[in-house]
């Protein structure tokens, strides 16, 4: 027993060594795998990228310089990819990529520690020389899903921004093109008159074709071409770099070419009427004025052009007395205020007496956006016309009321236009029935009801509305008292008529026919 127990004690003893050797074994092999992989990551270093141009076409490149054509975008030649790829990255060297670098070449390094060597002689290949720095080449071990995802992620926006109608570009802080999608490249063709395929890099900048600055409107570029092209450009920063986008505004330009000749149209039109036009704008400011404005108020330039507020405006009338003379100021104030408040009803209208004899006739409409709008028009000559006509037919009508006959003028229509007081008081009417046009035949009615049955009223309305030349015209009738009336009718000029009515004793005339007797030969 003795024997067994000792022989179990060393096997069980044996078996434990053996595991805890097994167990420090691996733990040695895995020690020394992790030592080894962080010194080949630790002294390897990256391939640099060789590139190899016969002018712009590429003759030789290295594997790494390869895979790196492979992936950038899609463009004119490889040269101009690279150097699109390169520019960012390495200041100085879009301005330098068209020059010959010359024997000793040119060194150029970014911010990241990379260094790129550009070599080359007249009539020698030009050679580019591409040494990633620390943290821009190494052979980093990274997520193949979120690598995929990245470059999907930036080939999809790529596409976006060469679908963009609009241009988009960048630039640095010399104003050098470094980026630019798809539609920059073919409005900076069309601006250089040449083909998509000529251009180089750098590209020129579609900035030197501004037409304005931001101090004093939009910052728009006009580019040349068969057909006149207009952008508006918007500029943001990013990062040390500038961001700029064109946006298509040919409609826009042309709508503003549009209005501003309108409205020069409109101000040479303006500047030769001979009404004076004022309009304030909703703060009640002058906005807008004719030169007859000046020249019919004595109000000078100098005071328009400071845009007088709308009661300052009529301030400066009553100063110059170019308003009815007020009889009270407060009274006046509130006339004032009630042009204002009239003329935003769009119904204002008014004839001003001057103390200077002058008569304007001034009106008053609301424009959009709550402008007011006011229109001085000397009516002088008019008002004195109507005034002296006025005179003349009172006169006219004075001489006509003298007379012991009683007349009637009639229209070519058959209505009354003109009666004396005789007449008035022969058929014993209404003085309103001689001041207001009344038909022929409603007047037969009445003289019908006076006098005994009889055809002379109905041809007296046909002869009246007759058209033509007609000869003079008599007619008798008999009131129901008995006395028998004369008509006699005799035309006029432009197809009036002019009809006396008289009795029998009114002066020398035949005895009245029998009743219902129709007209007679004239006299």
């Amino acid at each position: 027993m003795p024997s067994s127990l000792v022989l179990a004690v060393l096997v069980t003893t044996s078996a434990f060594s053996a595991a805890l050797f097994g167990l420090m074994a691996i733990a040695m092999i895995d020690n020394w795998r992790c030592a080894r992989l962080r010194r080949d990551a630790n002294s390897s270093t990256a391939e640099p990228y060789v590139f190899l141009f016969d002018d712009h076409d590429l003759i030789d490149a290295s594997t790494p310089a390869r895979a790196l054509l492979r992936s950038l975008p899609t463009g004119s030649s490889d040269w101009n990819r690279l150097v699109a790829f390169l520019a960012p990255r390495f200041a100085g060297f879009a301005a330098s990529s068209n020059a010959v670098p010359g024997p000793e070449g040119q060194e150029f390094r970014s911010a990241d520690g990379s260094v790129l060597e550009f070599t080359g002689g007249a009539g020698l290949p030009h050679r580019l020389l591409l040494l990633p720095g620390e943290g821009a080449g190494q052979d980093l071990r990274i997520d193949a899903l979120c690598h995929r995802a990245q470059e999907d992620e930036v080939a999809s926006l790529r596409d976006v921004f060469n679908a963009l109608p609009m241009p988009v570009w960048r630039t640095d802080s010399e104003g050098t093109v470094i980026w630019a999608n798809a539609a920059y490249l073919s409005v900076s063709a069309a601006a250089a008159g040449c083909l998509e395929e000529e251009l180089s890099w750098p590209l020129p900048n579609l900035l030197d074709l501004l037409t304005s600055t931001r101090d004093v409107g939009p910052r728009r570029i006009a580019v040349p071409g068969p057909q006149r092209r207009w952008f508006q450009i918007d500029t943001a920063p990013s990062g040390d770099f500038l961001l700029h986008v064109a946006t298509p505004c040919d409609a826009l330009v042309r709508a503003e070419t549009t209005r501003d000749e309108l409205m020069q149209t409109l101000a040479k039109t303006f500047a030769d009427l001979p009404i004076g036009l004022a309009v304030f704008d909703r703060q009640r400011q002058l906005a807008l004025f004719n030169p007859a404005l000046s020249d019919l108020t004595d109000l000078g330039p100098e005071f328009l052009t400071m845009r007088p507020g709308f009661h300052d405006f009529f301030d400066r009338l009553r100063e110059k007395r170019m308003i009815p003379e007020p009889r009270d100021y407060h009274g006046w104030r509130q006339a004032i205020a009630d042009i204002e408040t009239a003329a935003a009803a769009g119904h204002y209208e008014d004839t001003w007496n001057l103390p200077a004899g002058a008569t304007y006739r001034v009106t008053a409409r609301p424009h959009p956006d709550g402008a007011l709008a006011l229109w001085f028009e000397d009516v002088s000559a008019d008002m004195s016309l109507t005034r002296r006509f006025r005179a003349e037919v009172q006169t006219c009508q004075a001489v006509f009321d003298s007379l012991d006959v009683a007349v009637a003028v009639f229209s070519a229509a058959g209505v009354m236009t003109l009666s004396n007081t005789a007449f008035s008081d022969f058929w014993g009417f209404e003085d309103s029935v001689a001041t207001i046009p009344v038909d022929a035949a409603d007047l037969a009615a009445l003289w019908q009801a006076q006098t005994e049955p009889t055809r002379v009223w109905d041809d007296l309305v046909r002869y009246l509305s007759e058209l033509g030349e007609r000869e003079p015209w008599r007619a008798e009738v008999r009131r129901l008292a008995g006395l028998c009336v004369v008509l006699d009718a005799r035309p006029l000029s432009g197809g009036s008529t002019m009809v006396e009515f008289r009795t029998e004793g009114a002066r020398h005339v035949p005895r009245c026919s029998q009743p219902g007797m129709g007209a007679v030969p004239a006299i």
